[in-house]
């Protein structure tokens, strides 16, 4: 798929996804898209040699991603 006018990917909730489509050549003058994702989806996704995450500007995640804190107990 060529889309030279795509500017952003929005991705939510689909835990089923492995891959992103191609959206067009990776040149010079074309843009990157911003693809928006949970970051847990964006570190299961599997890469081919034609797209690589270098096709992507950095994904921005979620604010309200938080990093799963240890389960331990404060209490002694």
């Amino acid at each position: 798929m060529v889309a030279p006018e795509l500017k952003t990917i929005k991705i939510r909730g689909c835990w089923g996804l492995r891959q992103l489509p191609v959206v067009g050549a990776h040149s010079g003058d074309m843009k990157k898209p911003i693809v928006e994702i949970e970051k847990d989806i964006w570190d299961a996704l599997e890469w081919d040699e034609q797209v690589a995450p270098g096709h992507f500007e950095a994904p921005l995640h979620s604010r309200y991603y938080k990093k799963k804190l240890p389960r331990v107990s404060v209490l002694r």
